[in-house]
């Protein structure tokens, strides 16, 4: 499928970009994650920020700054949201691309996560000790750095149940980590899928950097559900570990979609769950035929872990 120039790699670095940004509390999470997924540039960013009197999150998206009618659409949106739910109103900032560079390199140090695992982005120097996988990422303008719960509890999970020389399908893969993290430990072959184009250009040229794209496929795709049918079909199957870190009703869409690409006795791991829609989420992949056999939660983030009948 063809893209414009606006969307590459080294376009991204040629132009000024819009920062929608919007601060939200939890009941209205993903409602507004699900606006600025669809429309924005790699989809949205979570940024969790401590308040005074409650936990809140910065949501925010990015668009170019040519695209002046899907803005207005968005600030429109936004606010009449703002109406309904416990949201601020959106703040916009255009920014030029060296201030877009330096916004991602301030927040994003390197990050332990788990046991051994190592996310160390491309403007660190960093020796690993022993036993450390090192992952070195460039998050461009994909979800998924490392620094948010969602992300560490998938990579936490591929550390504890992936087998070597599994089959490895990671839905949403946004900046390729979790496909990144699965090859480095062992996996034979990773499908790395999702709706974005974007995201596609920065996780392959992620899976280079780190030097599995051998065994890391990106492509253009889904799973099914009801969004998105102008986006491939991904049908294989037969995958001993499915990772999708997105969203709750994501997920609930696709759980259908998801079980079947499970080999029977495999695992699938779910995460982007607000705490509240867990046992919704665990619901929709149990009559998809997959049993849940644990519940991970770091804050108000959950991750399910569970296994395809036979």
């Amino acid at each position: 499928m063809g893209e414009s120039r606006a969307e590459t790699p080294a376009a991204r670095g040629e132009q000024r970009w819009v920062e929608i940004s919007v601060e939200v509390e939890r009941d209205a999470l993903d409602d507004v994650v699900g606006l600025l997924g669809r429309y924005c540039s790699g989809g949205a960013v979570v940024e969790d920020v401590p308040s005074d009197t409650a936990r809140r999150t910065v949501i925010k998206g990015f668009l170019p700054v040519w695209d002046e009618e899907t803005r207005q659409k968005l600030e429109i949106a936004l606010l009449l949201l703002s109406r309904s739910a416990p949201i601020s109103e959106p703040s916009v900032t255009v920014l030029e691309p060296e201030n877009w560079a330096e916004s991602w390199k301030a927040f994003f140090p390197p990050q332990h996560i788990g046991e051994h695992t190592v996310v160390v982005p491309t403007w660190h120097q960093y020796d690993p000790a022993p036993g450390e996988v090192i992952i070195h990422l460039d998050p461009g303008m994909a979800f998924g750095t490392g620094l948010h719960a969602t992300t560490r509890l998938c990579l936490i999970a591929v550390e504890c149940y992936l087998q070597p020389g599994a089959r490895v399908l990671d839905v949403g893969t946004g900046s390729g980590i979790l496909s990144i993290a699965a090859a480095l430990q062992g996996a034979a072959a990773v499908d790395a899928i999702d709706v974005d184009s974007v995201s596609v250009h920065v996780a392959a040229d992620n899976a280079s950097l780190n030097g599995v794209a051998d065994r890391v496929r990106v492509s253009l795709g889904t799973v099914g559900g009801r969004g998105r049918h102008d986006v491939p079909r991904h049908r294989a199957t037969g995958y001993d570990l499915v990772l999708a870190n997105i969203l709750a009703e994501v997920i609930i869409d696709l759980a259908e979609g998801l079980a079947a690409a499970v080999r029977p006795g495999g695992l699938l791991v779910g995460s982007g769950i607000i705490a509240e829609k867990t046992d919704a989420v665990a619901e929709a992949l149990e009559g998809a035929g997959i049993a849940i056999l644990a519940r991970e939660q770091e804050g108000d983030w959950v991750a399910l872990v569970g296994r395809r009948g036979d």
